[in-house]
């Protein structure tokens, strides 16, 4: 009973007043409400029961997604919330947000919104809902907002299809003890508006489309993956087993030192093998050797039955 308590009365201390659609939103009813979301995101950071840190991210989600409600919210930077990752769109009609929660055992639950702006400064609000586990075959499934691919994204670029747009996005997911995952997400909208998660662009050596990519490395490797603007292309490291026989166990994949990456042609990604950042360009060049040298992209492999 006494841990129940002490969550309830620090929330207390920072649960924001509701404010009615319909009343005015004055000057100071953003930085008033950022204030408030700052301290309580504090109180989570530095919390170390999990139980307790869920507890005070429902409250955080729920005054958050109150606040980001209100008309001007796609505008305003929230730019003291630091654990908190935000992008938006060069076009200013999309905006992202994600933050992570630390759970048992190395493994993390993902939160976010997407704003996507009306008119002026009103927009509309969708929650995102971590569904990772629901997901069965992320490199085709299109996905709504109540059925994300839980990351954090870091980067966006916006790009053409057709009429339209599509929103690439940059993620990392840190997943489990073993492995960190990494994905290019591509968000677009329906016809009525509503964000959606994937989109069969990514062109894989003309003999499947895919909808995402995801890549997944040990945990305890650093993997590059970024967008350049002015060649529009996604470089990336190509991953690859330290050794022959642990293909498909993620756990030991990592930069073999030569650079794969996808170049934006006429509304879809083309693979290109063994990239050179220095002069990109569609044509080959001498790649480092690794530990093993398979044709079919990593991103495609299939992970193998856990060894007994």
């Amino acid at each position: 009973m006494r841990k129940v308590i002490l969550i309830t009365v620090a929330a207390a201390l920072v649960i924001l007043p509701l404010v009615g659609f319909g009343q005015e939103v004055n000057a100071n009813f953003f930085s008033t409400r950022e204030d408030s979301l700052s301290k309580l995101l504090s109180l989570i950071v530095s919390e170390t029961s999990t139980t307790r840190r869920d507890s005070l991210n429902r409250i955080f989600h729920e005054n958050f997604k109150n606040t980001l409600e209100h008309d001007g919210a796609i505008d305003y930077p929230f730019s003291s919330l630091k654990h908190v990752g935000m992008l938006t769109s060069s076009d200013q009609k999309v905006r992202i947000i994600t933050w992570n929660i630390p759970q048992t055992g190395g493994y993390h639950r993902y939160f976010g919104f997407v704003l996507v702006r009306l008119d002026g400064d009103k927009s509309r609000l969708y929650a995102l809902t971590d569904s990772r586990e629901m997901v069965k075959d992320p490199q085709h499934e299109r996905l709504p907002a109540d059925r994300w691919l839980g990351a954090l994204y870091y980067q966006l670029a916006e790009l053409p299809y057709g009429s339209e747009k599509q929103y690439v996005l940059l993620g990392f997911d840190y997943n489990n003890l073993f492995t960190s995952k990494k994905v290019i997400e591509v968000l677009t909208l329906s016809p009525q508006g509503e964000p959606v998660f994937g989109l069969p662009v990514f062109n894989v050596d003309n003999k499947q489309l895919l909808s995402r990519i995801v890549f997944e490395f040990s945990a305890r490797a650093g993997f590059n993956l970024k967008y350049y603007d002015e060649q529009k292309i996604i470089a990336f490291d190509h991953l690859s087993p330290s050794q022959p026989e642990f293909t498909g166990d993620f756990q030991f994949y990592g930069p073999d030192a030569s650079i794969d990456g996808f170049a934006f042609e006429n509304g879809k990604w083309v693979y290109v093998r063994d990239l050179d950042m220095r002069n990109p360009s569609r044509e080959k060049v001498n790649p480092v050797d690794a530990p093993e040298k398979i044709d079919e992209p990593p991103f495609l492999y299939k992970p193998q039955q856990k060894r007994k």
